[in-house]
């Protein structure tokens, strides 16, 4: 009984073929951190995560806390997610190089600005100072 339980576990265990080549996976990536805009990745991430299950979705938001999305800090959690869809998944597809990474991490200073961008020009400034403060930490503690 014990042979067959393991037998069924190791089964279990072992990943089904992707349904998806890599170059379709690296296109849902691609389109998904650097041709959707940012406001559209929440429902890209919707209109996409159950046909590409092979995928990385998950996030933890840059594992930085946050006050609010006014005074000390702001709220970067949407560029966050999307920062953690690129690196995530360009380690899955073997596509995660100083080049891609560096791609990555200026979408996310990118998204990070747009986010900054509608502010009152008081907040503004800060809020480009934090975006600044993030991606310089990205540079030089992430991947």
């Amino acid at each position: 009984m014990g042979l067959i339980t393991s037998l069924l576990f190791v089964a279990a265990s072992v990943a089904a073929p992707s349904p998806h080549s890599a170059a379709a996976l690296g296109s849902v990536v691609e389109r998904g951190v650097f041709s959707t805009e940012l406001t559209e990745f929440p429902r890209f991430v919707r209109d996409n995560r159950r046909e590409f299950r092979e995928l990385d979705w998950s996030t933890d938001y840059c594992s930085a806390p946050f006050v609010g999305n006014t005074g000390r800090s702001f709220n970067f959690r949407l560029p966050c997610q999307r920062h953690d869809f690129a690196y995530r998944n360009l380690k899955i597809l073997g596509a995660f190089n100083e080049e891609n990474r560096k791609r990555a991490d200026d979408r996310f200073l990118a998204d990070m600005k747009s986010t900054c961008a509608p502010r009152v020009v008081t907040q503004r400034y800060n809020c480009y100072l934090w975006a600044d403060t993030f991606y310089a930490a990205v540079r030089v503690f992430a991947g």
